[in-house]
């Protein structure tokens, strides 16, 4: 009977059990627990976004960086886009894994 589980340990097991799924509940009504599809939409939406801004960089930069090392704007532009883009592209390798 060494493998055996008793009555009163599998009662405790699904009471513990009850209390987690109540705890779970009561975070998603609470807001602080979304699911796994809102969570890869989120996730999805602001990696977007992050990559748009860095697309963008350059051209708000180029100028500035361009005149103050006295070479030409579109040299600049082009090889700070390049940059970026090649970054990105290494980013783009990662993946997340939510399990």
């Amino acid at each position: 009977m060494g493998g055996s589980t008793t009555f009163l340990q599998a009662k405790t097991a699904n009471e513990v059990l009850k209390a987690q799924e109540r705890r779970l509940k009561l975070q998603k009504l609470k807001g602080e627990l979304v699911s796994l599809d809102r969570a890869k939409t989120l996730l999805f939406r602001l990696a977007r976004e992050e990559r748009d801004a860095w697309v963008n960089w350059p051209g708000r930069v180029a100028a500035i960086l361009s005149a103050e090392l006295g070479v030409d704007t579109a040299t600049m532009h082009q090889l700070l886009e390049s940059q970026v883009r090649a970054h990105l592209g290494e980013l783009a390798d990662v993946r997340t894994d939510f399990r």
